[in-house]
């Protein structure tokens, strides 16, 4: 049976494309970066992006990608790239309808994370939090690290949602760690909006009466 949201909007392309632009409202993205992030093909992604920018959702602009040439040197070549337009008029009620209706939420991110080995701590900040200008959507802790089970965890969700998900992962004593020395990462989720999903190692006590000053 069909989504809801892909008879309502046309495809699920389009949702999810939909939501890949309006929960990275600050990012431009060549046609290339959004179909790998996105995980939609090349010319079910080109349809889309045609009818988003008819209804100026989206824009067409020039962006720089920086390489590095053969010298070593940092090189800066001119590319297309496609953005949010946030002139849109219905951009609030847009973004709320599709953050609304979207399975991002702590219970679906465990349930994906749990097939990964046992979780010692997880906390959700931007795009969980609708906080889409933060650097970091989730940070994870375990006391042994599987990283290729965890990427194949958020990459599941990812192709669910139809956005990147920005995650950080560590072993337990490295986050103690981090907190008890005011790391920078630490600090790039504990002192904006977040969530604590998870925690079986006292993060939320160090926050509290350490020498964390979130």
């Amino acid at each position: 049976m069909a989504e809801p949201l892909s008879i309502l909007f046309g495809s699920t392309a389009r949702v999810k494309l939909l939501r890949f632009f309006l929960f990275n409202p600050s990012k431009e993205f060549t046609f290339d970066d959004m179909c790998r992030r996105a995980k939609l093909v090349r010319r079910t992604a080109r349809t889309e992006i045609t009818a988003l920018e008819r209804a100026e959702v989206i824009t067409k602009r020039t962006m720089y990608i920086t390489t590095v040439g053969r010298d070593g040197k940092d090189k800066k070549t001119k590319a297309l790239g496609y953005g949010l337009n946030k002139k849109f008029p219905e951009l609030q009620a847009l973004q709320t309808f599709l953050f609304e209706t979207a399975p991002i939420d702590g219970k679906n991110l465990l349930g994906h994370l749990r097939k990964a080995g046992v979780i010692d701590f997880v906390a959700v900040a931007g795009v969980f939090v609708r906080e889409f200008e933060q650097q970091l959507d989730v940070l994870i802790a375990m006391k042994k690290i599987s990283q290729t089970k965890i990427e194949t965890a958020i990459r599941s969700l990812e192709a669910e949602i139809g956005i990147e998900i920005r995650f950080a992962v560590m072993t337990s004593d490295n986050l103690l760690y981090r907190v008890g020395m005011n790391d920078k990462l630490a600090r790039d989720i504990f002192d904006y909006k977040h969530q604590i999903l998870v925690d079986k190692i006292g993060i939320r006590d160090e926050l509290h009466t350490g020498s964390f000053k979130g």
